[in-house]
């Protein structure tokens, strides 16, 4: 074997050991970007993951919430009465009036419509006759009348 045989065969398995060399480079290069971006999109996923997780923890949470309040709708639909309810009104105010011994009169003013957000109301005016005890007795009967009520104004007269 010559030298110039030798140097033929040296710079060729050089040369062959230098492409190996690039062509592995090139792989990790190649697997280098391409582990990046999966391990942002992995990342991305966890995070999506986790919010969705939160969610059905509300959803569930809020699905427990509804069934315990379930038993309230029944209070409430008892407290707030229906439209066509209302006119046994006068007779349920006067039956708490008559247990206290008391002259009673009873007329409607007005009626507030319900909204999306509020309850409908209705205003009326009592009249009532009697002695003071009784009066105040009436007024503590209807904090625990069977409807939702309130007291905007009253009047004593002595007479």
């Amino acid at each position: 074997m010559t030298t110039s045989d030798f140097k033929k065969r040296l710079f060729k398995e050089i040369g062959t050991a230098f492409g190996v060399m690039l062509i592995l480079g090139g792989i990790l290069l190649f697997f280098g970007f391409s582990i990046s971006s999966l391990s942002v999109k992995i990342s991305s996923m966890r995070q999506e993951f986790a919010m969705r997780s939160a969610s059905l923890e509300s959803i569930a949470a809020l699905r427990s919430q509804y069934k315990s309040a379930q038993g309230y709708l029944g209070v409430l639909h008892n407290v707030v009465p229906q439209k066509d309810q209302l006119i046994d009104l006068s007779k349920d105010i006067q039956e708490v009036a008559r247990r206290g011994k008391l002259e009673y009169g009873f007329s409607f003013i007005n009626e507030t419509p319900r909204t999306e957000t509020n309850l409908g109301s209705v205003n009326f005016s009592l009249s009532l006759v009697g002695d003071l005890t009784s009066l105040i007795n009436f007024v503590k009967d209807m904090r625990s009348f069977k409807y939702i009520n309130s007291l905007d104004s009253i009047s004593v007269t002595k007479g």
